[in-house]
Order: C-alpha cells, then sequence, then structure tokens
C-alpha cells in the first residue's frame, strides 16, 4: 500500500463525467481522497481539469475501462480503498436499445469487476449511482424508492 494513510481514498468509476466529476467536489469538499478510473467513452479528462481549478487539488486520474479486470485490480493493490461511487455506465436510453448487449456487457460487467475487487480487497462501501429509467413508465409521481422497478414497466435495456 503506497497511498496517503491519512486519507481516505473513495474510487469513483466514471468520476470524469457529469454526475461522477461533481461526486468528486464533494468527496474533496468532505476531505476524502477520490480516485478517477474512467475511460472517457461519455466523458473527457478536461472535466477535470476544471475540477481541479474548482477545488485546488489534483485528482488522482486513471484513464482505463473498468472492464479490465487487471487494470483495477492494480488501483485497489497501490490505494486502500475505503468506498466506492459508480457513475460508470452508458447511458443513452435509445442507443441500449439498438445495442443492448453492448449495454449489458458494458454496464453488468464493470459492475461485476467492481465488486470482484471489493471482496478480494476487503472494501464494505459502495454507492451504485442509478437513473429514474429503472422504473421504466411511472405508476405515480412523483417518483419514491417505493415505485416498482420490475417488470413491462420497463422499457428499454438501459433500465433493465
Amino acid at each position: 500500500y503506497k497511498g496517503d494513510q491519512k486519507k481516505q481514498y473513495v474510487l469513483v468509476p466514471g468520476g470524469a463525467g457529469f454526475i461522477g466529476s461533481h461526486c468528486v467536489i464533494e468527496l474533496i469538499t468532505a476531505g476524502y481522497a477520490p480516485i478517477v478510473v474512467d475511460n472517457e467513452h461519455n466523458s473527457s479528462a478536461e472535466c477535470l481539469k476544471r475540477v481541479e481549478q474548482i477545488t485546488g487539488c489534483q485528482i488522482i486520474n486513471y484513464k482505463i475501462d473498468c472492464l479490465d479486470l487487471e487494470n483495477l485490480r492494480n488501483i485497489f493493490k497501490k490505494y486502500l480503498i475505503y468506498a466506492i461511487i459508480n457513475c460508470a455506465a452508458l447511458k443513452s436510453v435509445g442507443e441500449s436499445v439498438q445495442k443492448s448487449i453492448l449495454y449489458y456487457k458494458n454496464n453488468i460487467g464493470c459492475l461485476l469487476n467492481l465488486l470482484t475487487c471489493m471482496e478480494e480487497f476487503n472494501v464494505k462501501n459502495f454507492l451504485f449511482s442509478s437513473s429514474a429509467t429503472v422504473y421504466g413508465t411511472p405508476k405515480y409521481l412523483p417518483l419514491d424508492e417505493k415505485h416498482p422497478c420490475i417488470g413491462d414497466a420497463i422499457t428499454n435495456p438501459y433500465g433493465k
């Protein structure tokens, strides 16, 4: 373990995207040391440069794909990860219909690799950034945590 033992490292897959980068800012504000892992498919390293300007902190950033289990493991070997906030996913509802296998492979595969590393490195804290899409066609509004997210109401592979 080569990281600063005084810091609590939080891995943020998808941290160079819109939601992920805002999580990174909040983590820094709260005193955590975020580690961004992003393949930059739906994001840009330029976003992290702006985060560095806003926070005055250098961001630990790895341009890797969470489907690459060995590179992901290397990060867990290098840092004592306290928690994961998973913001990594393909997210276009329309594209998910056209390329459903790609979406399942990426979104579920990345999740499984993260869970594998969590188990191997004894990480106990996980937050999954989700989407209202998982609720499908609303049965009532506003949506809440009790709203069903199963069955025919979910109309696309991204939500499923």
